[in-house]
């Protein structure tokens, strides 16, 4: 038994044939090689016609140069503004023109052409200064810079000799009158120091501040013991109330030789009545009387604890009687002399002041006289504070214009110029690109061995094609977005189901199931699995697709027909079948329903659902990009769901 040879695939895109030309015309190279050399012709013509301009520099410092073990002078932007507009008035260009004249320039002395030729530039953070001047002869440009900076150099000289002879006449005026100044100063102020005994500007080298401070230290040492008498007197009265003994210094010695006195007594009298009895000791008239003398011996202690207590708080009270009169005394005295001080402190400002005045004038007198002596030692005559840094050279390269750059613009120029010209020529000529018939993209699908089978030949190609929308007209946008088959309402696929004959209706349903019109003739009794309800689709876009089962009643007629064959049948026949069955359904423009219609309509159904591109490559196989991206403006604006919420079964085949 021979197995069927399937089909093979062959993917088909291209253009139709252009139309015939016009009548000859110039080709487009010749007209680019025109424009581009007239226009560098042009171009470079301009560039090298201008004349060269260039500029000649010296460089000046504008200030005495360093001494080689010295710092390098700060930059004087004052300064460095100052000599630059010196450089460029009226004295120093006159000076320069007759220069240049007596030169053997006289072509040169013009004041309105040095003014407009000649330019100063500051160089930032020196005292550098740059001479410039521009013209077209190089040489010229040099001698007039160079005697510039001769001009200048010389101008500089005349100015700090008559500047020094000036300066030092103002010096010699002001030494005379500070000397003047610091005489009447002096006799001033030893006047005031003799009349109000000022000693000198050491406070405490004079008497009165002296005393003053003499009595603030007795003060306050009369104020500390004041504090310690009250301190003491509280104390006292302290202890007293408390039932101490309070004893002065002095009577220390007395009532302590009364006490051992007491104690010594006391002692006697306890050992003779532990060894003798009371009638014993009354026989004998010594002993008799101790009882007596030690009474006597209480009583003189207490009276002289009560004595020494009165003394001490006595003492204390005169103590701090005495401090307080000694504190009010020198408050009084110190009171008197702060009005004093007071004048005298007056009188020592004014004391201050004169010898500050003083001490200025002999500051500014000792100024003067090293100013004077600084100038008269500088040799500012042979010396000037200037140097010429770089004389100017003969200027080699112009400044402007830049030949090089140029050149090159204008080649660029006349480039761009050749191209613009070349397509306008091609624009406006109406010989532009012609405009291809609409691009073809589809699939072949070739037969091979098999026989003739419902209307095929054999090696016969058919196409399902999606075309490129047709070019629009020159500045309208380009949407280059396919044109896509017509989509057919559910309403419209139940009335063509329900007038198509069974084989019509059968091959309606396959493409209503996924399968494109090209894969058609790839399926066999084979691909069809009724246990498993599933149809296995073989060629590029191999994939499986679930039937539901009361959808394969709609293939029995096919299934039934093919006995093992291919479902191969020509395309367009199949077209023509189902456009009758439009037609007899009363379709709405029955034209455009094609298989390939059907086909879009069930890929426009699983979008509108949001079936995704791996979604629809599973079920309807792989399509176009660009297709793909036209085709996703039908789903739903919720974006993608997932495959278990797509019904994949057309409505139309369940009733």
């Amino acid at each position: 038994m021979n197995t069927p040879q399937l089909p093979s695939i062959e993917l088909i895109q291209g253009n139709p044939a252009p139309e015939p030309t016009g009548p000859a015309r110039w080709p487009r190279w010749k007209v680019f090689i025109v424009v581009l050399l007239l226009a560098s012709a042009l171009g470079l013509a301009f560039v090298h016609a201008r004349p060269p301009v260039y500029r000649a520099v010296a460089s000046v410092l504008t200030v005495q140069p360093k001494a080689i073990d010295g710092p390098s002078a700060a930059a004087d932007v004052e300064h460095v503004s100052i000599q630059g507009r010196l450089l460029l008035g009226q004295d120093l260009l006159g000076r320069l023109a007759r220069s240049l004249a007596a030169a053997g320039e006289p072509d040169m002395d013009d004041l309105d052409w040095l003014r407009s030729g000649l330019d100063v530039v500051a160089i930032p953070d020196t005292n550098l200064l740059e001479l410039r001047a521009q013209g077209g002869d190089p040489e010229q440009l040099q001698r007039v810079i160079n005697r510039w900076a001769e001009s200048y150099e010389g101008f500089r000289a005349e100015e700090i000799e008559a500047a020094t002879g000036r300066i030092t006449a103002e010096l010699d005026e002001r030494q005379q009158q500070l000397q003047a100044k610091i005489a009447d100063a002096r006799a001033e102020l030893l006047a005031f120091r003799e009349a109000h005994d000022i000693v000198s500007l050491e406070r405490a080298e004079n008497r009165t501040l002296s005393a003053l401070k003499g009595l603030n230290d007795s003060l306050n040492k009369a104020r500390e013991g004041l504090v310690e008498a009250e301190a003491r007197q509280v104390a006292i009265a302290e202890a007293v109330a408390r039932g101490e003994t309070v004893i002065p210094s002095e009577e220390k010695s007395t009532i302590t030789t009364l006490r051992v006195e007491l104690q010594a007594k006391r002692l006697q009298l306890a050992q003779l009545r532990e060894r003798y009895t009371q009638a014993y000791l009354d026989r004998d008239l010594e002993l008799k009387e101790l009882p007596n003398e030690i009474r006597a011996l209480e009583n003189a202690l207490a009276h002289a604890l009560a004595m020494a207590k009165t003394t001490v708080r006595d003492e204390a009270l005169q103590a701090v009687q005495a401090a307080r009169v000694s504190v009010q005394t020198l408050e009084a005295k110190l009171t008197e002399h702060q009005r004093q001080v007071q004048q005298f402190t007056d009188r020592f400002k004014e004391f201050q002041a004169l010898e500050e005045n003083l001490a200025r004038l002999e500051r500014l007198q000792a100024e003067s006289k090293e100013r004077l002596a600084t100038i008269q030692v500088s040799n500012l005559k042979k010396y000037p504070p200037i140097q010429i840094v770089e004389w100017a050279r003969i200027p080699s390269q112009p400044i402007y214009p830049d030949y090089e750059r140029d050149t090159m613009i204008a080649l660029g120029a006349a480039l761009f110029l050749a191209l613009f010209v070349t397509w306008l020529v091609e624009y406006l000529s109406g010989r532009s690109r012609q405009a291809h018939g609409q691009p073809n993209l589809g699939i072949r699908i070739i037969q091979g061995e098999q026989p003739q089978a419902l209307g095929a030949t054999t090696g016969a190609a058919q196409q399902v094609e999606y075309q490129q929308a047709p070019t629009p007209p020159s500045g309208a946008p380009v949407a280059n977005l396919p044109v896509l088959p017509r989509e057919l309402a559910g309403s419209e696929i139940k009335s063509l189901l329900a007038v198509a004959n069974p084989g019509t209706a059968g091959y309606a349903a396959l493409l209503l199931c996924g399968i494109s019109p090209y894969e058609l003739p790839l399926l066999h009794q084979g691909s069809f699995d009724l246990q498993q309800d599933r149809i296995d689709v073989r060629g590029a876009a191999q994939r499986e697709l679930s039937i539901a089962s009361d959808v394969w009643r709609w293939f029995e007629p096919l299934l039934t027909e093919t006995n093992g064959a291919s479902l191969s049948i020509p395309l367009q026949d199949l077209d023509a079948q189902i456009r009758r069955a439009a037609q007899d359904a009363q379709l709405a423009d029955p034209g455009s329903v094609s298989a390939l219609a059907l086909w879009h309509s069930y890929v426009v159904y699983l979008v509108r659902q949001g079936a995704d591109a791996s979604a629809l490559a599973r079920r309807v196989g792989d399509l176009q990009p660009g297709v793909l991206g036209t085709l996703m403006h039908y789903a739903p604006p919720g974006g993608n769901r997932p495959l278990a919420a797509i019904d994949f079964t057309y409505p139309a085949l369940c009733i």
